[in-house]
């Protein structure tokens, strides 16, 4: 019997990644929406026709706004490989999702416990973020799956694996080098102890500051290409403002640990903790949690001072389960039927939430319906032969009629005339839906001077086209 429960646990992560694939295959083939939709997947496209690069110059300015390339370029040899077919492009990003979930339980069957290893790719596999984010063409999966490794190697005392997956990181993400400052400061703390020689400290870190230098080079090369430094329109995003930096911090902090069920999650170990001291149990967080820790602090403390958006917490929830799982591991009952009933709690109810609580964001798994409905919406205008007619339309809507190649057109020919909400008078159509967020007012003029002609629903998701009444539909 102990042989069969030994074999189920190492062949265990199994299910969460089938638990993956079937929650996601049946929507590989849905077009790209929000941010990989204007920005991330046009600059893919552009690069896989000029030909995969990697330095500053491969892409435009405005495709690449400032970012590194190695996501543009990996995504770019894919296509060349895949063609363009939605379905087989969106096994990339798969790809690299599974690869997080097995980075995830390497680094903990190696540095904590295969029980921890499994407790943890169970509780990722259930998070609406991670999930909503695997099928998708955005960097901060691939960001996760670098910094998992780097994690892996640093612990390892493996510097030249780090050196190499930390520059990858850096490429992907300019912010990563947040992450590699901090991993930087971290041993500097651990050669503290004057019992701990030099030399070894300063090779080392050497090593692990090749990434920052990997970045140094392409600020150079940047700077080269276009004549600055950074892309100007993103240093606008900085914010020093305390009212701003702690709402920001605030609401990552509800994002990480508090919503989709996540507080349950927070419970548990903050209870296992109090158990643990309660017991005098040495040592209550193991390395890898420390160092966990260590860059969650830092990371969330950076992004309360930039920019701010939901999936860029992706690594920090991963992180967190990574985190909660070596605790929770560490302070297991000697019941395996409990222990096996109180994971399964902490799976199910965030599960729950996944499945049941929606937005029109491409932060959860609420952009399937969305998605749906801008199809439906552009079949319905297709339909109409309104090509050529001068259209106002949201944010997202925008590019669905405009690019073909993003998969809601049914031609190749996209809608030639198509402009932003505020050419609405200058336009015949308005095409209005729920993830518009603009002046309230200005719907108000638009719904009094144009005539409904039809409404689309599906469960959240919904949107509507208006026309002037000469229009004949």
């Amino acid at each position: 019997m102990k042989d069969l429960l030994k074999k189920t646990d190492n062949y265990f992560l199994i299910l969460p990644i089938l638990f993956l694939w079937i929650v996601k295959l049946p929507h590989l083939d849905l077009p790209f929406f929000w941010d990989e939709a204007w920005s991330y997947f046009p600059a893919i496209h552009k690069m896989y026709e000029s030909g995969p690069g990697i330095f500053p110059g491969d892409l435009p300015l405005w495709d690449a706004k400032g970012h590194p390339l190695f996501f543009f370029f990996i995504s770019s040899v894919w296509m060349k490989v895949a063609g363009l077919n939605i379905f087989f492009l969106r096994l990339l990003p798969m790809f690299i999702s599974t690869g997080v979930l097995l980075a995830s339980w390497t680094l903990l069957k190696k540095h904590i416990s295969l029980s921890a290893a499994n407790i943890a790719i169970l509780l990722i596999s259930v998070q609406q973020l991670f999930l909503a984010q695997a099928a998708m063409f955005l960097p901060e999966m691939l960001v996760t799956l670098l910094l998992l490794i780097s994690l892996h190697a640093y612990l390892s005392r493996n510097f030249w694996v780090f050196s190499i997956t930390g520059t990858a990181m850096v490429m992907t993400k300019e912010t990563s080098i947040v992450f590699i400052a901090t991993f930087l400061i971290n041993h500097l703390f651990y050669y503290l102890n004057p019992d701990r020689k030099s030399r070894p400290y300063i090779i080392e870190s050497l090593l692990m500051a090749i990434p920052l230098l990997s970045y140094v080079v392409f600020l150079i090369l940047h700077k080269k290409a276009f004549g600055s430094w950074f892309f100007d329109d993103h240093l606008g995003y900085i914010s020093i403002s305390g009212t701003e930096v702690l709402g920001k911090m605030k609401i990552a902090l509800s994002s990480i640990f508090i919503n989709w069920g996540r507080v349950l999650i927070l419970i548990s170990v903050l209870g296992a903790m109090a158990i643990a001291i309660y017991k005098k149990s040495k040592p209550i967080l193991s390395s890898l949690a420390s160092v966990s820790l260590l860059l969650m602090i830092v990371f969330i403390s950076f992004s309360s001072f930039n920019f701010y958006t939901q999936r860029y917490m992706l690594s920090m929830i991963v992180l967190f389960m990574i985190v909660a799982s070596s605790i929770l591991a560490k302070a297991r009952f000697g019941n395996r039927f409990i222990n096996l009933t109180i994971v399964a709690i902490l799976a199910v109810i965030p599960a729950f939430y996944t499945f049941t609580k929606k937005s029109n964001a491409d932060s959860d798994l609420g952009y399937i319906e969305v998605v749906h409905l801008h199809q439906e919406m552009v079949e319905f205008m297709e339909d109409q032969g309104w090509k050529n007619e001068p259209v106002s339309a949201s944010f997202n809507m925008i590019f669905a009629l405009r690019n073909p190649i993003l998969g809601y057109i049914q031609t190749d020919q996209g809608f030639a005339n198509v402009r932003d909400i505020k050419s609405f008078r200058q336009s015949r159509i308005f095409v209005h839906e729920s993830t518009f967020y603009d002046d309230r007012s200005q719907l108000d003029s638009i719904k009094s001077e144009k005539f409904l002609l039809k409404r689309f629903e599906n469960k959240h998701a919904w949107g509507e086209i208006y026309i002037e009444t000469e229009i004949t539909p």
